[in-house]
């Protein structure tokens, strides 16, 4: 069993090549989904569903994910390795076919659900591998501060992929290509990778399915509030309603559940610890921030009129600050420095692109321009996805880490980024008729047939456009002074007072023994 601890590739299988293999598994793991948000448009005329059910699908995609992470271990001791990673590139091959031909939005959401199932399964296979490739002394720190820049490069990098093959060709053979190279993987591991379990083989009727369930309802209840809400107006809709109650509903039972079973399907008790709650309030600042990407591609869209494969390109813009964050990060944790300033920049990187982007709503502009926001919001998230997760869950122990991944996760990625990116909406179109309405004052017969140019709804629609997205964007610069003076001052678990040779003495001390490897692979989902 050590054996298979080391790797997970036969014993002929040269280093040099399990290193390659394990590289570009990964990557293409990362960058593959079963629908690419850069290619909505094209998807929404050709299938003729509503962009709401694309986005119900994203989040599904998140949901699925989330769902099968807390089963991980149990699924480890029951399968062997090779079979769960054979298993799951199938299922991803399979599903990006289901979502290339159906015409139906539910079954959509449901491939990518089951899609996100498969996917968790063959990162973290596949990343505990890489973990010995980076981390031969087992500090997960540093593992994060490599992982998390490309796993979040790998975004924006599938997809303006996606969006070039859909320009050039079209949407589905992207699917096509995604089904094809899964498969390709699939066979590379039936030859490479043992046939050694993990354990002793256990059942899976420790299992809490029905937690499970619930939690799901919970979940997809919420997404639905999320992706539909707005086009259904909220509390005007049964179906807004009945979605809510079901949500609330759910997650009581869910909880009370969790909280009385003997074996539960998520630990829910690290609430308590200090750091953890303070990692909440940390996700909720960072989502205020990352939600602003939505304001941006509603400007280039809207006022600057990029197409959906020009608007691919921005998020590419992001990379180069993704990389500095790693850096930054892996030196910063390999000298044991505090964590406080390293969040703190990555707070004021994301609040630095808010402003620039206020002073950016003008009617025109070049898309040069956005190169320095971008480099700041990719150096924001990175920085804050690497030290957030760090922060508030590195000091929990291990079985207590691995159950609370998922509600992280969740967390950060869907209910708190969700939230936000939806207010945003909400409150960006409430803006917009505020403005229409003000506009409308200085607009009359006489104006119009004087001067003919002026009072056309085109532009009266841009300028509401633009008042909107700039009153909006002064709100969140507003809060973000409020969430730096925050940060500044908050201790994030170290002394109040402390004189600087004793500062320089614990930076000198030896790092410690990591955290186990699929505590930090799950981490980048």
């Amino acid at each position: 069993m050590s054996e298979y601890n080391q790797n997970l590739y036969h014993k002929w299988v040269p280093g040099l090549l399990i290193a390659l293999l394990t590289v570009v598994m990964l990557v293409i793991i990362l960058i593959t989904n079963p629908i690419y948000s850069s290619n909505i448009v094209p998807m929404m005329s050709s299938t003729g569903i509503y962009s709401e059910y694309f986005v119900w699908a994203n989040y599904s995609v998140m949901i699925g994910m989330v769902l099968t992470l807390p089963l991980f271990m149990r699924l480890k001791f029951r399968f062997r390795a090779k079979e769960t990673l054979i298993t799951a590139l199938c299922v991803m091959a399979l599903m990006p076919l289901v979502t290339a031909s159906t015409y139906s939005g539910v079954v959509m959401v449901g491939a990518c659900m089951i899609y996100g199932m498969a996917k968790v399964l063959a990162i973290i296979e596949v990343v505990m591998i890489f973990f010995g490739m980076i981390c031969r002394d087992g500090n997960s720190d540093k593992f994060y501060s490599v992982l998390f820049p490309m796993a979040i490069t790998t975004g924006p990098i599938g997809g303006l992929i996606a969006s070039k093959v859909a320009f050039a060709i079209n949407w589905q053979m992207m699917h096509y290509y995604t089904s094809a190279v899964c498969l390709l993987m699939a066979l590379v591991a039936v030859i490479v990778c043992h046939n050694q379990r993990f354990g002793r083989k256990t059942p899976l009727y420790y299992i809490d399915w029905l937690g499970m369930l619930l939690y799901g309802i919970t979940l997809s209840s919420l997404a639905y509030v999320y992706a539909f809400g707005r086009q259904q107006d909220w509390s005007v809709s049964w179906r807004i309603t009945f979605a809510v109650v079901l949500c609330l509903a759910s997650f009581f039972a869910f909880v009370t559940r969790q909280l009385t079973v003997k074996r539960p399907y998520m630990v829910l008790k690290v609430y308590k610890t200090k750091n953890v709650r303070m990692g909440v309030v940390l996700l909720v600042c960072q989502g205020m921030f990352v939600a602003t990407a939505s304001l941006l591609t509603m400007y280039t869209s809207a006022i600057l009129g990029y197409n959906w494969q020009i608007n691919a390109s921005l998020g590419l813009m992001m990379i180069p600050g993704l990389v500095v964050s790693g850096f930054v990060s892996f030196f910063w944790t390999k000298r044991k420095l505090p964590v406080k300033m390293l969040i703190f920049s990555g707070f004021g990187a994301y609040f630095l692109n808010v402003v620039m982007l206020y002073w950016m709503m003008v009617p025109g502009l070049n898309i040069e321009k956005f190169l320095l926001p971008q480099f700041l919001a990719g150096y924001g998230m990175g920085t804050l996805y690497i030290n957030v997760w760090m922060y508030m869950l590195g000091k929990l122990p291990l079985k207590d880490k691995i159950g609370s991944i998922s509600t992280a996760v969740i967390l950060r990625s869907l209910v708190i980024t969700g939230f936000f990116a939806t207010l945003y909406g909400w409150l960006n179109y409430k803006f917009q008729w505020q403005s229409v309405g003000n506009l409308a004052v200085y607009f009359d017969a006489i104006t119009m047939s004087h001067y003919p140019g002026t009072g056309s709804l085109h532009d009266v629609q841009l300028n509401a456009i633009l008042a909107a997205n700039k009153k909006l964007l002064g709100y969140i610069i507003i809060a973000g002074l409020g969430v730096l003076m925050f940060v500044f001052f908050h201790m994030f678990g170290r002394e109040k007072y402390m004189f600087a040779r004793y500062r320089v003495r614990r930076f000198a001390q030896r790092p410690e023994q990591g955290e186990e490897v699929v505590a930090a692979a799950a981490a980048i989902i």
